[in-house]
């Protein structure tokens, strides 16, 4: 039950690792406080933040500035940062900022089983396959998807059973039949879309702040991708022995809006997730990426966010 958190801290998570970690060495967490806008000095270096704590607005100066509010929050924050230099928001000089954001096609199928698997007894990604990843010429689409075991728990499994349309009795029924279930799931890997965007809106929150648009929606690859991998599992779970299957269809791991390039004109930040317009501006989170993949991002952020810091430290 490791995604209820852990009572006896054996979890890996960022609270238990890192967080500590950085208070050891000197770091400051300044909670329920909102950045609203990055400084620009008169040479166009970044020299801090503005942000809103308890309705007072303060200021922090810095040498360097790090971003890290993900693939919504980073762009919008980027957006609502316009000054003189940046009329179109900060390094929005080519209206890359927000652009090309990403998730992954998660669907789920489960297959019922006559003997008891208890699938909740395993870790939810015991094993992952990525034999159907690589683009195959002879499929009628690009790139693939990663097949792996999923485990969900009982609510999230009432979830799944309630999107195919079961409820009062029926899903009742589904969920004393918990123990005989087993899932599947896969990570496809959607295309980068430049429309797929994050805009400002004209609402605002509750700072007054302007809140963050998300345009969204599928190319035929992505749908084609999605059915793919709906096909291959069941074709799993059938072979298995599975009598029936259900499928819900999931997405994950949001990324991309502040792509990495080679070039301006094509991204946002650099290898060194330095921005290009601000040198000493970086962002160090999956906002970054340029493509998605069919894993987890999460140690590919870790390692990208490593590698900055390295450099910096240099």
């Amino acid at each position: 039950f490791c995604l209820q958190g852990c009572k006896v801290n054996a979890k890996g998570s960022t609270l238990i690792t890192h967080i500590p970690d950085a208070l050891a060495h000197g770091a400051e967490i300044r909670a329920d406080s909102m950045v609203s806008r990055v400084l620009i000095d008169e040479g166009g270096q970044a020299s801090g933040v503005v942000y809103l704590k308890d309705g007072v607005e303060r200021r922090q100066r810095a040498r360097m500035v790090a971003l890290a509010a993900y693939s919504i929050e980073t762009p919008r924050l980027l957006l609502n940062s316009a000054c003189g230099r940046f009329p179109d928001g900060l390094c929005n000089d080519y209206d890359q900022v927000g652009r090309s954001v990403m998730v992954q096609g998660a669907a789920q199928t489960a297959g019922r089983f006559s003997d008891e698997i208890r699938m909740y007894k395993a870790p939810p990604p015991g094993v992952s396959s990525e034999a159907f990843y690589e683009t195959d010429p002879r499929k009628d689409y690009q790139r693939g998807f990663s097949v792996q075991t999923a485990a969900p728990l009982p609510i999230t499994w009432a979830e799944h059973v309630a999107a195919e349309g079961h409820w009062g009795e029926s899903l009742r029924e589904h969920m004393r039949d918990y123990i005989h279930w087993m899932c599947l799931g896969i990570l496809a890997e959607f295309l980068p879309l430049p429309d797929n965007r994050v805009t400002i809106s004209d609402e605002t929150d509750r700072h007054g702040l302007p809140v963050a648009h998300f345009s969204y929606t599928q190319c035929e690859n992505d749908r084609r991708l999605m059915a793919a991998g709906q096909r291959t599992m069941e074709e799993i779970l059938q072979a298995a022995g599975a009598a029936h299957t259900v499928t819900i269809k999931r997405y994950a791991h949001l990324v991309g809006g502040c792509r990495m390039a080679a070039d301006e004109r094509d991204g946002v930040v650099d290898r060194d997730l330095r921005t290009f317009a601000v040198p000493n501006l970086l962002i160090t989170d999956g906002s970054v990426m340029p493509t998605q993949g069919s894993a987890n991002p999460a140690l590919t952020i870790m390692a990208l966010a490593a590698r900055a810091a390295d450099r910096l430290a240099a």
